[in-house]
């Protein structure tokens, strides 16, 4: 089997990671490329944007990760306070974005 994730096209990125996958050992370990066409064998790229995606996603995850540990810190000493008028305008907003278009027709 055989992924290849690459980023064609994009600026500024024209390099990708090629790995194979070694069955015979344990776990999802993934060995460089030599180049070499080993019949059978199954292959991973990873394009530089791939990569770039991912560490990105993880650093987002890590920032909403602070975020709720302020938050619930905020709560816990009583200190939180909501924004009614802010909130329900994010509700509206909201509601009246994703709602459905309907056809007068």
């Amino acid at each position: 089997m055989r992924i290849r994730l690459q980023n064609d096209g994009v600026a500024g990125s024209s390099a990708s990671a090629t790995g194979q996958i070694n069955p015979t050992q344990s776990g999802s370990s993934i060995a460089p490329s030599s180049g070499l066409n080993t019949a059978g064998a199954d292959q991973v790229e990873i394009s530089s944007l791939s990569e770039s995606i991912s560490s990105t996603s993880s650093a987002l995850e890590a920032q909403q990760a602070d975020r709720v540990t302020q938050l619930a810190a905020v709560y816990a000493k009583g200190q939180y306070q909501v924004d009614s008028a802010q909130l329900s305008h994010a509700l509206v907003s909201h509601a009246l974005a994703s709602a459905p278009v309907e056809n007068d027709d």
